[in-house]
């Protein structure tokens, strides 16, 4: 592995906080979303980026269970398209995949180059904390100097995630996979929330082996909540689990680099610690990321 550094970009996450702030400003939208992405790459010393959009239409998970994100009224997607026409136009390598959204599109990016360059992931959703590993790392912007040593970004360590979740950042699909993601509209196992969830995973190490235990564990014991929920659970695995194997479109690690980007006026190195307002709301570091 040489020195190279790639930073892949849930891009969709952070299109939905530009697009927030931006309030309909989409020049505004561009340039907020580069700075996040640039301070970001800064802060790490990234020398190559690329941005993973979700497709437009239904996914793989639609498919599997139709509920999936079936709350979401699609009114930010149409507020963050311009948002990504005018990023592409930055030079920034972008891509996404039909049928699969841009966490599979990331996940299935670190599989590709993790041979090639070191990878830090940056996203706020809690679902790509899974990859948290020797060689991978994830990270969500928090906003300027609010990060460890003045950064904008939080690095995650597994401990950390054990700390927060009760599981090992290999667990997280698991984990939720019982437990829900209300943000998803994925409804977990009924009787079975975050503390059991935990409980249940720490005891038996895998989903597979808490599933086998309810053939002979007392009524009693809470693992026969599993009890006669075998397809459900792996369905609930199934959409809580990250692919690495989305077909993504040829590109090579040389066309990701950040030398050939021009970034818009406002996200210039001098002034990436300085978040101009929005006349029409709060500024950046102010507004959480949305579900």
């Amino acid at each position: 592995m040489n020195d190279a550094h790639l930073l892949v970009v849930d891009a969709q996450s952070l299109a939905g906080r530009a697009a927030h702030v931006a309030n309909g400003d989409v020049s505004n939208g561009v340039r907020l979303w580069c700075q996040m992405a640039r301070g970001a790459a800064m802060d790490i010393g990234a020398t190559h980026l690329i941005a993973a959009w979700d497709h437009d239409g239904g996914t793989f998970r639609h498919a599997l269970y139709p509920q999936y994100k079936h709350n979401r009224t699609g009114g930010m997607r149409e507020r963050i398209s311009p948002i990504r026409t005018g990023v592409e136009g930055t030079g920034i390598a972008s891509i996404s995949v039909p049928e699969f959204e841009g966490d599979d599109c990331v996940a299935s990016l670190m599989s590709r180059f993790r041979s090639q360059a070191r990878i830090t992931l940056l996203s706020n959703d809690s679902d790509l904390l899974q990859f948290v590993q020797d060689g991978v790392a994830v990270a969500h912007y928090v906003g300027v100097g609010k990060g460890p040593g003045g950064m904008r970004i939080k690095p995650w360590s597994a401990q950390e995630v054990e700390e927060k979740f009760g599981v090992s950042p290999a667990l997280l699909p698991s984990f939720k996979a019982l437990a829900g993601e209300v943000g998803d509209d994925i409804p977990g196992v009924k009787g079975i929330g975050p503390s059991v969830a935990a409980r249940l995973l720490r005891r038996w190490k895998t989903i597979e082996k808490a599933l086998e235990a309810t053939q002979f564990i007392s009524a009693r014991d809470v693992t026969a909540r599993l009890a006669g929920q075998q397809e459900h659970v792996r369905l609930m695995l199934q959409l809580t689990t990250l692919r690495q194997d989305a077909p993504l479109p040829s590109i090579s690690l040389t066309e990701c680099a950040l030398t050939s980007v021009a970034w818009p006026g406002g996200s210039a190195a001098s002034a990436a610690t300085v978040i101009v307002r929005s006349a029409a709301g709060p500024g950046l570091e102010d507004v959480p990321f949305p579900d």
